[in-house]
C-alpha cells in the first residue's frame, strides 16, 4: 500500500463529503448503510464517495453478511497516510461538521441502530475518538 502518490491521496481527500467519511472511519469499520444515515445522504453518493477513497488506497472493504464494511488502510502503509490521519486527528475535532457527524453517530450508536466494527478495523482508534466517555 506504500506505493499511493501524494496526489492521488490529496485529491480524493479533497473534497467535503469524503472528509465527513475519513472523519468517521477514524473510529473504524462502519457499514455503508451506517455512514449514509449518520451523514444523511443518498447511499449511492455515499459509494461513489467511497470507492474514490478504495481507490486512491485510503480505505478498505470487506463484506460482513450483507453488510459492505468500510476502514481506513493502516497508517503504517506509508508517510503520506500518516501524515494525513495525524492532520484528521489535528483538523476533524475543530470543524463543527465533523464535530456533529461524530455526535450523530455516538447517538446513533448508543441508540443500536448503527454500530462500530473494531474488529479487523487496520487503522488503530485516534485519540479522543473513543465512543465511551469521550462527547463530542
Amino acid at each position: 500500500m506504500g506505493s499511493e502518490r501524494l496526489d492521488e491521496i490529496l485529491k480524493a481527500a479533497a473534497d467535503r463529503t469524503r472528509l465527513r467519511l475519513l472523519n468517521l472511519l477514524r473510529l473504524g469499520g462502519i457499514c455503508v448503510c451506517d455512514l449514509q444515515a449518520v451523514l444523511r445522504i443518498p447511499q449511492p453518493t455515499v459509494s461513489r464517495h467511497l470507492a474514490a477513497l478504495r481507490h486512491a488506497g485510503l480505505v478498505t472493504d470487506s463484506r460482513k453478511g450483507t453488510r459492505m464494511v468500510y476502514a481506513l488502510v493502516s497508517a503504517t502503509a506509508g508517510p503520506h497516510l500518516r501524515a494525513l490521519y495525524e492532520l484528521l486527528d489535528r483538523c476533524c475535532p475543530e470543524d463543527e461538521q465533523m464535530r456533529a457527524d461524530m455526535a450523530h453517530f455516538r447517538e446513533a450508536v448508543a441508540a443500536g441502530t448503527c454500530r462500530l466494527e473494531t474488529e479487523g478495523s487496520e487503522a488503530p482508534l485516534p485519540e479522543g475518538a473513543q465512543l465511551q466517555g469521550n462527547p463530542a
